[in-house]
């Protein structure tokens, strides 16, 4: 995918999956949403009303994303509740991508599955319930 390429669901999936990550399956969320799931739990998804890719996040990381590039991520009001932010697709990094997806899969998973997948960078972060 190209700097100026269109991120869609199909290249959101490949990225996610070219992690390599077990535990991993493709659903479709209660609204309807195609999503991917990670340990049972809602890891990334496509919100079509917006035309855009959703994303989990440690709890306290959206605000701060969002005012630091309201160009990139948003949030709707359906996602307000959750630790969640959508990104634009035709702005957001696929390595931002990857990055919050391996950060996340370790989040969700049990503690067995990051000893097996350590992976690099900062400690497993917490995400709330929801």
């Amino acid at each position: 995918m190209g700097p100026t390429a269109m991120l869609d669901w199909n290249q959101t999936k490949r990225l996610a999956r070219s992690l390599n990550l077990p535990n991993v399956h493709e659903d479709i969320r209660s609204d309807g949403f195609a999503c991917l799931h990670a340990h049972g739990r809602l890891w990334t998804w496509w919100d079509s009303r917006v035309d855009a890719p959703g994303f989990r996040l440690p709890a306290g990381e959206r605000d701060f994303l969002i005012a630091a590039d309201p160009e990139i991520f948003f949030v709707t009001e359906a996602e307000a509740p959750y630790n969640h932010v959508l990104a634009h697709p035709a702005r957001v990094s696929p390595r931002w991508i990857l990055g919050n997806l391996s950060l996340s899969w370790r989040a969700l998973a049990p503690s067995i599955f990051v000893q097996l997948f350590p992976g690099e960078g900062p400690p497993v972060p917490h995400f709330m319930e929801h």
